[in-house]
């Protein structure tokens, strides 16, 4: 971000160097996030004393942090490339100044690079510490044997789970993920007792996934036409999207403290603007506007 990380990411390495011994100190979060500088300022002095190795295992530590809406949906990722898709959008959502950009891909490998905006190249210890979170999160998803090694000098630092600290002087920024297939999740299961509110069910339980009205269909076994005709009386498909992603939105807007990046991600919306004007277009108000009015208060305690 331009002048914040998030403090999930923070967490996670801080929780992760803890349970390997490694003290390091607490920083100050802004509601959900953490200035970006003293992020900077805590990687360069772990890498400076331990190396990069804590780092690329800090994905490993997601799952045992509290649940996020950012990570929730970016696990429910498909395959590899819906990951990296996610990723971008995620990427686009918060401003980072830095990218993950997909330079190559087919059915069992993807070539990817961490390049900075306006030429600025991330350090070694964001290189590192963002191709960890993916290599964790491919596995997440259900992707078997998974190895990532570094290009173009080929040292495997990430082989299904085990992992290995990068050359000294050797480049981290150009990545090469492979893998050998994947366990396909569950689909969610078509609870509600119509068309509309088992749709309404499947939308909402991946607002994050490019959702289709013939994807949706077929998940109904009928024609993308037929669903439509069965959703008009609740507005048709699109309203639908758009509905769910509007409840789902003022949900976390008033019940936590996420910033609208993380927010609008979540939802499955494409951008800043995309969520303030669908947003506002459902509301009548702006999601910043929208969590000032109705962000619930603790109970204020009453003197006897």
């Amino acid at each position: 971000m331009d002048e914040f990380a998030s403090a999930v990411l923070v967490a996670a390495v801080r929780h992760a160097l803890a349970a390997e011994g490694i003290a390091v100190p607490a920083l100050a979060p802004v509601g959900a996030l953490v200035p970006l500088a003293a992020k900077r300022r805590l990687l360069t002095e772990i890498t400076r004393t331990h190396g990069l190795l804590p780092l690329l295992r800090v994905g490993q530590y997601l799952p045992q942090l509290p649940p996020d809406p950012a990570i929730s949906a970016l696990t429910a990722a498909r395959t590899p490339s819906d990951l990296f898709d996610r990723w971008s959008r995620l990427e686009r959502f918060v401003h980072s100044r830095h990218r993950v950009v997909v330079r190559a891909a087919c059915a069992d490998q993807l070539v990817a690079e961490h390049v900075g905006r306006s030429g600025a190249r991330p350090e070694p210890a964001e290189d590192v510490l963002v191709l960890g979170v993916l290599a964790a999160l491919m596995t997440a998803i259900g992707t078997r044997r998974v190895v990532v090694t570094l290009e173009p000098h080929r040292q495997v630092v990430y082989a299904d789970g085990v992992l290995t600290p990068p050359e000294a002087g050797r480049g981290t920024a150009l990545w090469r993920f492979t893998w050998s297939g994947s366990s396909p999740q569950a689909p969610a299961q078509l609870t509600g007792t119509g068309v509309a509110s088992r749709a309404r069910h499947l939308l909402a339980g991946d607002l994050a996934r490019g959702w289709t009205l013939r994807e949706l269909a077929a998940r109904f076994g009928i024609s993308a036409r037929t669903l439509q005709r069965t959703l008009q009386p609740a507005g048709g498909f699109t309203a639908l999207l758009a509905t769910a992603r509007a409840d789902a939105a003022a949900d976390l807007l008033m019940n936590t403290r996420h910033p609208l990046g993380i927010v609008g991600f979540a939802c499955g919306y494409t951008d800043q603007p995309h969520l303030t004007r669908e947003f506002k277009r459902r509301t009548a108000m702006t999601p910043a506007a929208y969590r000032s009015a109705f962000t619930r208060q603790p109970a204020k305690e009453t003197r006897a």
